[in-house]
């Protein structure tokens, strides 16, 4: 007698298995299809990425449209080692793009400008500190800064980057790609072996 419930559980489980395998393949199969889809788009990213900073110096900065400078900006801090996330064009509160580095969240307000950025910007970009909880505030320009948005900025601790400044953040990334673009050539290679984090 004990063995009819003995035999029912095996049955049970056998019919499980052959249910539950097939779903099991397909969703390990739809995740490796997701996983090289992103895969794909990330490296055609990166290389659009690694041509605008290393084919973009000051005076093609000078006149990029608005949202372009934000995807210059999107690149030169991803080099530099930040996660890079661009924010809605409206309703961003101030913000057009926000980092994480080493745990830090930091918002950053681009501004393309023929004339000096004013204390307008600053208030929008602390603003924006409050509204996404971040620890920093970056407005960066390729201009220079009045000395109004200088003071407030002070009061504020909101990091000014400059015409001058953003010229060297660009040139540092730029020989870092430089550097790393034979060896990057390998570590691609790499990368589709080993794999990648999302």
């Amino acid at each position: 007698m004990a063995r009819k419930p003995n035999i029912v559980i095996r049955i049970i489980c056998f019919i499980l298995f052959v249910i539950l395998l097939p779903v099991f393949l397909i969703y390990k199969l739809i995740e490796a299809i997701v996983k090289h889809r992103k895969y794909k788009k990330w490296k055609r990213e990166g290389e659009t990425g690694r041509k605008l900073i290393l084919s973009s110096d000051i005076t093609s900065i000078d006149i990029m449209e608005g949202y372009e400078f934000e995807e210059y900006l999107k690149c030169l801090f991803f080099y530099l080692g930040y996660a890079v996330e661009v924010t809605s064009k409206s309703r961003d509160y101030g913000a057009d793009l926000i980092l994480v580095k080493d745990g830090v969240k930091t918002v950053v307000q681009a501004k393309r400008y023929n004339k000096s950025v004013g204390s307008k910007s600053v208030s929008e970009v602390v603003g924006a500190k409050a509204h996404y909880l971040a620890e920093e505030a970056f407005v960066v320009t390729n201009s220079t800064f009045t000395e109004q948005a200088e003071t407030l900025a002070k009061e504020n601790g909101v990091r000014l980057i400059d015409r001058t400044e953003l010229m060297e953040l660009s040139r540092e990334v730029c020989e870092k790609l430089r550097v790393t673009n034979e060896t990057g050539r390998i570590m691609e290679e790499n990368e589709t072996e080993v794999g990648y984090r999302i």
